[in-house]
């Protein structure tokens, strides 16, 4: 019994000591991580945050988000679709800064996470753009990581979610004061497409090729898209009772015949294939044989791609009311909106790989663009 007491004894005096080294033991792994914040992310999950952030992984594209507020150095690794050519601005932009870090899964449609690789990067926070609020939550239970779920909107772009986004990674990353110069920037956009025609004189279109877990061809499409609704074009996917994306039905879009026709870049190399063997089809479009059909930026590549559908919307202003914007250069404004969004003028990158601005003109059988 002496004994046992003594040991009991002992302990009392031990027990702090060691709660003392483990304390420290755990603040060298996790720095700042001993006092901490509640930050609440666009799924309404309320997240303890570390004070001080210097190390981060991104998910699910949300090193879009990083990237935007110049934090990318602190990633200490990145999924596989990262280090592979894609038209994502913040891909482009990372390229060289990520090729040597490890990756810590493969991204996609179906996620799938090397939790054992990401706890051994100790980051002191997970960003994820996410369509499953459950996917956060497991992915902080299996890895104790705070995760914090950022976005652009779910089934269409919105850019309050976006721009909330914005702000909650400011927050974790203390980077507020770029956060909100971002935001401001944004939010003062549409203030510079103000031309509205008068009411029935608007100009009519439909945009084809949009990427939707994958590059698509021409009936795919988006109703209240965003860059039409900036720049004041009717939408002829609008009046099907659909919002966001969806497929329409070839023979609608002939009966629709839109008088402008725009083209996603990343849907185009399939609409040119569809074209050898369906050329009879596109034939029959007025926008084509007069014309009027348009290449646009990729406006989704792994989620959407917002600094895109900002670009394309003065693009597409200057094809539907060129008396309205006579001293508007869409190539100049895209690379001021590349510049704003990822510190970097982009657009060149873009055109010298085929994704630029161009008119598209059917010859022999062929689109071929015209800058």
């Amino acid at each position: 019994m002496a004994r046992l007491a003594g040991f009991a004894h002992g302990g009392k005096r031990r027990i702090p000591a060691l709660a003392l080294c483990c304390c420290l033991w755990f603040g060298l792994l996790w720095p700042g991580a001993a006092q901490a914040r509640t930050l609440v992310d666009v799924f309404g999950r309320a997240v303890d945050v570390p004070d001080r952030v210097e190390r981060l992984l991104a998910l699910g594209s949300s090193m879009s988000f990083v990237t935007y507020l110049r934090a990318q150095d602190m990633a200490v690794g990145v999924e596989d679709m990262e280090k592979n050519v894609s038209t994502k601005p913040y891909i482009v932009i990372n390229r060289q800064r990520v090729k040597n870090l490890p990756v810590v899964g493969k991204a996609g449609a179906v996620r799938i996470p090397n939790y054992e690789e990401i706890i051994r990067l100790r980051p002191h926070v997970i960003f994820i753009v996410s369509t499953d609020r459950a996917e956060p939550d497991l992915i902080q239970r299996k890895t104790g990581i705070p995760v914090l779920a950022v976005g652009y909107g779910i089934t269409t772009f919105d850019q309050e979610t976006f721009l909330q986004s914005i702000e909650l990674t400011g927050k974790a990353l203390n980077r507020t004061g770029q956060a909100q110069r971002l935001i401001q920037y944004i939010r003062a956009l549409p203030g510079q497409l103000a031309y509205r025609p008068a009411a029935g004189q608007e100009a009519t279109a439909y945009v084809g090729g949009l990427s939707y877990k994958g590059n698509q061809g021409i009936i795919s499409t988006s109703a209240n898209f965003l860059p039409l609704q900036l720049a004041g074009i009717r939408n002829v996917a609008d009046g099907l009772g659909q919002s966001g994306h969806l497929f329409v039905n070839r023979e609608f879009l002939l009966r629709a015949d839109p008088p402008l026709l725009f083209l996603d870049g990343n849907g185009l190399p399939l609409i040119r294939d569809e074209l050898t063997t369906a050329s009879g089809y596109y034939e029959r479009f007025t926008a084509l044989r007069q014309g009027n059909v348009y290449t646009l930026l990729p406006n989704t590549s792994y989620f959407t791609n917002p600094e895109m559908l900002y670009a394309n919307a003065f693009f597409l202003a200057k094809i539907a009311y060129p008396e309205a914007y006579p001293d508007l250069d869409p190539m100049a404004k895209a690379d001021e909106i590349f510049t704003a969004f990822n510190g970097e003028a982009l657009y060149p990158y873009y055109e010298t790989h085929g994704y630029g601005f161009s008119r598209l003109i059917l010859q022999n059988g062929k689109l071929t663009s015209k800058p």
